[in-house]
């Protein structure tokens, strides 16, 4: 679970200061990071760091006039957040400054470099286990939808051999075959013989980090949850060169749209019966040629962790063994067998692939049509075809190209999910005395040590956020939040409960893995005309549930305005800056052009870690006649966005001043605002004007959530009509108004795609995606998504509150 986190330690120095690391790290501190925390702490720094080496990166691509434009965004805090609370195990390495060098990361001196401070962060990696939350996730680069949602520019590439990638899917198929399992309503289904590198980057020094993490990978001493043979990632559009030039190679990856179903899932396996009382694991495993690693990892959540290569095992004792794929087509002795797959030659016939295989040919040709509709039995195939030749129970045709961040639960759209894209590499496996020898580690200048804050002066450079400074809600009387109706049982889960309650004697004496395993097997042996009156059952009770959701979210929205209390994400802070127009109250440490304006423009607020992520604000001219109550007054409107003037900061330093949005447009670059300064009042209107004359101005209170700018409805976008069915002073902002926002911590999803290619521009696609992410208040922007590993920054869209996420059965 993503826990709500603390406000983030702010770094007192510029990004902009940092050198670029030298040759071998020379002049620098490279430290191995073994603890969680120490990543938590650094996480302004992480995403900084990110901003910075994306700014100088396009820097250079413009002063490249051959060089391919930077398109990609930096990583986001929500992704870096997510990945360092939710990634299992988690390591990694920081680099930071130890002594003075130039900006290209020779030696200098302190007065050469006056802002040189020691501890800035230079460069930074983290590596995981490889895991994901679908039971339907599986490499394969032949899939029609692996790379089906290229665009046109990368599919060209691929296509002219431009691009490296799995052509004829051996490395997916290799990827695929190895050992994997796990609950993906709990752990997720973990890869333990795949590693992933989750976060990298650096000023001048990711090429080495990246050699570093893999040389320690390869060297790895080998255990069930770490016995890693490849590594991937998630490539950003600019940095598919860097890894290409690094070995690494694109792989198809792809997942059902249906939600997961629950229960262990987990790689195919053969159920071995020991035959002879104390028979040990290792032996098992020789037996049956496979790595006892594999062997301990399958059993270990059915029969504990005392499950060792060594232990002794009673007679009876079911073991599962890794089984993989053969030249059997039939498997129907396999639990979970993956689908077989025969590429077709030119002028081949379904029929003649049926007979080859020996499959039965009614099942057969079914299978196939639901991804080639016109197939007949005597359809003459081009060469290349891909056909499906073994468990035609499963429906190959609902698949999509894997995106990051999704739930076991979602019902997938890729509309709304951009594809990542996934890059893979063979790792080269030392043992003994060749996992000693360290070449990489060796050719640095300094050498790597554990990571102390104290030893390498980082304590001195991060300061807390002062929360008081924040205006603060005082919490009411809580009342009981309304529980959202549960969604129907599926057809297989009403089947569950029937077995459960009609089969007793069938599950007398098993263990709820062994129950679920023998009703998965009924299940799927049952003909589709005894599973027919499961699936009505369902499709009566989707009616009821349909009118009980639309009623409780009747219910809900009226609960929350009777309790405006309950709808602070974060108890006892002021959750109304997003979409604000604020001052600094201090800009130490920040860009040195923020000193150059004086407003700024909250686009993205993370409360729980007290973030901003801020737009500056200019004066481009005053209103005119046609805006009667602002006339002469000065336009205050954003920078564009290819200045790139952009910055995060702690939202403790951000004062909200009171304002005005005269356009009331979904796009911020289009907005106009009316910035009251100390002294002015914002004209009154009808709705807020006082009863009697004299009376001094009260704060506007609204019956709509969407009538203060920054505090989000029920719908879309926020609640405007320029026809003149809202208030004319609805998009008046007051910052003394606690905002009026719902904790919907509790069904809270994470944004469904997180890689969209981020534009200032509202997009009907991308505004029905984020439909798609509100809950009642607590949303994030559409755009603020992993594109792999790459969350694009904000689009400049006018976005909702920025909640800390829970992400569903997810380790910590």
């Amino acid at each position: 679970v993503r826990h709500q986190g603390k406000p983030l330690l702010q770094p007192t120095y510029n990004f902009r200061d940092v050198p670029f690391a030298a040759k071998g790290f020379a002049g620098s501190t490279l430290s191995e990071i073994t603890d969680r925390q120490h990543f938590v702490d650094s996480i302004a720094e992480l995403t900084l760091l990110c901003s910075e080496a994306s700014r100088r990166r396009k820097n250079h691509s413009a002063s490249a006039a051959t060089e391919k434009k930077i398109t990609s965004k930096p990583l986001s805090i929500e992704y870096i957040f997510d990945r360092i609370d939710t990634d299992d195990p988690l390591w990694g390495y920081m680099l930071r400054t130890d002594t003075p060098m130039s900006a290209t990361g020779r030696p200098s001196s302190l007065k050469a470099s006056p802002q040189w401070r020691r501890g800035m962060l230079q460069g930074f990696i983290s590596v995981t286990t490889f895991t994901t939350w679908k039971s339907s996730f599986r490499f394969d680069s032949l899939h029609e939808e692996a790379f089906a949602y290229d665009d046109v520019v990368l599919e060209q590439e691929m296509k002219n051999g431009l691009r490296v990638y799995d052509k004829d899917g051996a490395l997916a198929q290799e990827l695929e075959q190895t050992v994997h399992g796990g609950d993906p309503y709990v752990e997720g289904i973990v890869y333990p013989r795949i590693a992933e590198i989750s976060l990298l980057g650096g000023l001048g020094c990711g090429k080495q980090l990246l050699k570093l993490a893999i040389e320690r990978l390869e060297c790895l001493r080998p255990t069930s949850s770490q016995n890693y043979e490849y590594v991937v990632l998630q490539a950003t559009e600019n940095s598919i060169p860097f890894y290409e030039s690094m070995g690494f190679t694109r792989v198809g990856c792809i997942q059902g749209k249906a939600p997961s179903p629950t229960g262990y899932s987990s790689s195919p396996v053969m159920t071995y019966v020991v035959k002879k009382e104390w028979e040990k694991p290792m032996d098992i495993a020789k037996q049956f040629g496979v790595d006892v690693l594999d062997l301990e990892f399958l059993n270990v959540p059915v029969w504990g962790s005392s499950f060792r290569r060594n232990v002794w095992l009673k007679k009876g004792t079911e073991v599962f063994v890794p089984w993989f794929n053969n030249k059997d087509a039939s498997t129907d002795n396999i639990t979970n067998a993956p689908i077989k797959w025969y590429t077709a030659k030119e002028n081949e016939t379904p029929k003649g692939i049926s007979m080859k295989f020996k499959v039965k040919y009614a099942d057969f040709i079914a299978a196939n049509q639901k991804r080639y509709p016109t197939l007949a039995g005597n359809s003459r195939l081009k060469e290349g075809t891909r056909i499906q030749i073994s468990r035609f129970d499963i429906d190959d045709s609902d698949y999509m190209p894997y995106p990051h961040w999704t739930f076991p639960d979602d019902e997938l759209d890729e509309e709304a999910h951009e594809p990542s894209y996934m890059m893979a590499m063979k790792l080269n496996r030392k043992s003994g005395k060749a996992a000693d020898l360290r070449p990489v580690a060796d050719s640095l200048a300094v050498p790597i040590q554990p990571y102390s804050p104290d030893a390498c002066g980082v304590k001195d450079l991060l300061m807390e956020p002062k929360v008081s400074q924040i205006a603060k809600i005082k919490p009411k009387n809580v009342a009981k939040e309304l529980k959202k109706p549960k969604k129907p049982p599926s057809a297989f889960m009403l089947f569950c409960t029937h077995a459960r309650t009609s089969m007793k004697h069938k599950f007398k004496g098993k263990s709820s893995v062994e129950s679920s395993k023998l009703i998965g097997e009924m299940w799927k042996e049952m003909s589709q005309e005894d599973k027919d009156p499961f699936y009505k059952r369902f499709e009566e009770l989707k009616p009821a549930y349909a009118e009980a959701l639309k009623q409780y979210e009747k219910d809900l929205a009226t609960f929350h305005k009777d309790n405006p209390q309950l709808s602070a994400p974060v108890q006892g802070v002021d959750t109304s800056l997003l979409e604000q127009v604020v001052k600094l109250k201090s800009k130490d440490g920040l860009p040195s052009y923020v000193f150059k304006y004086e407003y700024f423009y909250v686009l993205t607020y993370i409360p729980d870690l007290l973030w901003v992520h801020l737009i500056p604000m200019r004066k481009v001219g005053v209103f005119d006649v046609n805006h009667p109550t602002s006339a002469g007054r000065p336009i205050w409107m954003i920078v564009s966005e290819e200045e790139g003037k952009e910055f995060d900061a702690s939202a403790s330093i951000c004062k909200p001043v009171l304002s005005r949005t005269i356009n009331n447009s979904a796009d911020a670059d289009d907005e106009q605002w009316d910035v009251y300064e100390s002294g002015d009042k914002p004209p009154l209107a009808p709705i807020f004007a006082p009863r009697k004359s004299g009376h001094e101005l009260s704060k506007p209170v609204s019956k709509s959530k969407s009538s203060l700018t920054g505090v989000p409805c029920p719908s879309n976008h926020r609640q405007q009509s320029p026809s003149g069915s809202s208030s004319p002073n609805s998009n008046l902002s007051n910052h003394a108004l606690p905002a009026a926002v719902s904790d919907s911590r509790n069904n809270f999803q994470k944004p469904q795609s997180m890689t969209k290619k981020c534009e200032r521009k509202s997009q009907s696609a991308t505004l029905s995606s984020a439909l798609k992410l509100l809950t009642a208040t607590a949303v994030k922007s559409e755009c603020k998504k992993r594109k792999p590993p790459v969350s694009k920054a904000p689009s400049k869209k006018k976005l909702v509150l920025l909640e800390a996420h829970t992400m569903l059965s997810v380790p910590v």
